[in-house]
């Protein structure tokens, strides 16, 4: 039982995980290309976003997940849920401000 806990929460995470990042994706991809002005930038940074996102989220479930403790697979989940969202999180908001210091220190550029 500990075993698939174990199992059902990482899956759990990479699926959160996988629908956030195509979520983001193309809107990224764009802004990503306009800053970079080449493609092959862009796949760097998205690639590294993706990076970031997927392994900030497992290693917070690992480390504070401790699923195998409780046998009940909704309090799993759920917290699960809540360390997976808070990786996304966290991710999305160390690439916006990244992009954003880009796009802000550009003079003479609307933005």
């Amino acid at each position: 039982m500990k075993f698939l806990m174990f199992a059902s929460t990482l899956l759990f995470t990479i699926a959160v995980v996988s629908v956030a990042m195509l979520y983001l994706r193309r809107t990224t991809r764009q802004v990503i290309i306009e800053l970079c002005k080449s493609d092959a930038g862009a796949e760097f940074w998205l690639r590294s976003a993706d990076i970031l996102a997927y392994s900030g989220a497992l290693m917070l479930v690992l480390i504070f997940g401790n699923t195998t403790s409780t046998q009940d697979l909704v309090e799993a989940l759920r917290l699960t849920l809540i360390l997976t969202l808070s990786g996304i999180f966290i991710t999305v908001m160390f690439v916006a401000r990244n992009v954003w210091r880009t796009v802000a220190s550009k003079p003479g550029e609307p933005s």
